[in-house]
């Protein structure tokens, strides 16, 4: 009996005109936004591989120089595009997409899209994450608001239970009805989301996100499948079972998500850049500057090493000092900058922790950040990346530092390594992404609360379906 009102409901929607409108509409626009995704990732790949290749070639045939100099004279380091970003761009236009490296200071990343773009951007793109997140549930509310209130309004409610099957079982029905829609119209572009990721580069670490993506978006329609079939049968007709499912969905996708976002920078608010930049110089100032011999720790440095050495001027060490001041100036400044930027990412942290938290009462807010944590677009993996930026860059100096320590005198600044291959030999940027067991070990709790969600709704609809509500 199930299966037979799970093909009249199924039978029923595809004559609907206003779900085959809608249904239709949807589907043209997540294959346009992936394909738009596809074209955009196509073209970001291709200037990440070019500006790659052109910066270390900059870097390897420069000018001869002094070691110190050529550190002052910097590099940069790019972060990739994940190929998931065709499915959820997240907050890469935020965040910025490469980080200038030079001696004595730590960079923030660089060139932000959202930066060339009108205020509309901030609002809201069309993108196919966009579409599963925010769109589809409307589409599941359109199909399910009357899916039990129209029997009942239809007075056929009486007629179906006089044949032996129970509320409850009637509603199942209708549940699977929907999902054996939802299924026809999802598994075709899921299927060309697949297409895209298999024909793109790094598609080894893509396809097990992608599938816990599409495992997530389930679990979310399944959330709203059951609280609307569960309103459906508590309401008396379709206008309040339309209402309060549409105010939910209001109440989850816009309001507790800007509301939230809003009190977590009230709680955890970030410092200015002017106090920030205060601090930072403050702290600077307490340890090794290897540009100023006579600071005081400068000079406390020195006497250090003099003694360390048995020795009573710097021109008598058995290498050059320029270069050990340098790199002891670098590594106090390491610390700092790493202390500073530690601190903000915490503040950033628990403003995301405090957000991940009101998804107790917002699915909505779970599955955008799993889609963004899935796709790498999300604030862990930007994170990621400009740590690995900073070792590089600390790796980097520390190279030409010692070079200049080790195979030249003191003073002497123009000193130019004899090795012609010198900076080719220089340690390379090797960005190493978030791997599949990190990327499930840091979405375990929100797949959890999203698997609560699930439960907290089919008991929602045990309950509404119990009994009948004339």
């Amino acid at each position: 009996m199930i299966l037979h009102i799970a093909k009249k409901e199924f039978r029923e929607a595809l004559r609907d005109n206003k779900f085959r409108i809608s249904a239709g509409l949807l589907t043209i626009l997540v294959v346009f936004a992936m394909l738009v995704s596809w074209n955009y990732y196509q073209k970001v790949n291709q200037e990440y591989q070019q500006a790659n290749q052109t910066i270390r070639s900059q870097w390897e045939t420069q000018t001869p120089k002094n070691p110190h100099s050529a550190a002052h004279f910097g590099t940069f380091a790019f972060k990739p595009v994940q190929t998931l970003s065709l499915i959820d761009n997240g907050l890469d236009k935020y965040l910025g997409v490469s980080v200038f490296l030079e001696a004595h200071k730590q960079n923030t990343a660089a060139y932000k899209q959202i930066a060339d773009q009108n205020d509309l951007a901030r609002f809201a793109e069309l993108t196919p994450a966009f579409v599963f997140v925010y769109l589809l549930p409307l589409l599941i509310i359109l199909l399910a608001f009357n899916t039990i209130t129209a029997e009942k309004e239809n007075d056929t409610l009486r007629l179906l239970l006089s044949q032996g099957i129970s509320f409850r079982q009637l509603a199942m029905g209708k549940m699977a009805g929907i999902w054996l829609i939802l299924l026809t119209l999802l598994l075709p572009i899921f299927s060309v989301g697949l297409v895209l990721i298999l024909v793109s580069e790094n598609k080894s670490s893509a396809i097990g996100n992608y599938i816990l993506l599409i495992f997530s978006l389930l679990l979310y329609y399944t959330v709203f499948v059951n609280i609307a079939v569960a309103v459906s049968a508590w309401a008396k007709n379709s206008n309040i079972a339309l209402v309060c499912l549409l105010g939910f969905w209001i109440t989850s996708a816009l309001l507790l998500p800007k509301i939230s976002s809003n009190l977590s920078k009230t709680m955890y608010p970030t410092p200015s850049a002017i106090a920030y930049q205060k601090q930072l110089k403050e702290d600077l100032e307490k340890g090794v500057d290897g540009h100023n011999p006579f600071s005081e720790k400068s000079k406390q440095f020195e006497d250090s090493v003099l003694k360390a050495n048995k020795v009573d001027s710097v021109h008598k060490l058995p290498f050059n000092y320029d270069g050990l001041s340098m790199q002891a100036g670098e590594e106090h400044e390491t610390v700092v900058y790493a202390r500073a930027l530690k601190n903000l990412n915490n503040i950033y942290f628990s403003q995301l922790g405090f957000y991940q938290s009101t998804a107790l009462f917002s699915p909505t807010i779970l599955l955008k950040m799993l889609s963004m944590q899935f796709a790498k677009t999300d604030l862990q993996t930007h994170y990621e990346f400009t740590q690995q930026a900073e070792n590089y860059r600390i790796a980097l100096v520390r190279d030409l530092n010692y070079d200049l320590k080790d195979n030249s005198n003191y003073g002497d600044w123009d000193y130019v390594s004899k090795d012609k291959d010198f900076f080719k030999k220089n340690v390379k940027f090797d960005y190493q992404p978030i791997s599949f067991s990190q990327t499930l070990a840091n979405t375990s709790l929100a797949l959890t609360l999203l698997v609560l969600w699930v439960l907290a709704s089919v008991f929602l609809l045990q309950q509404t379906t119990k009994k009948v509500v004339w």
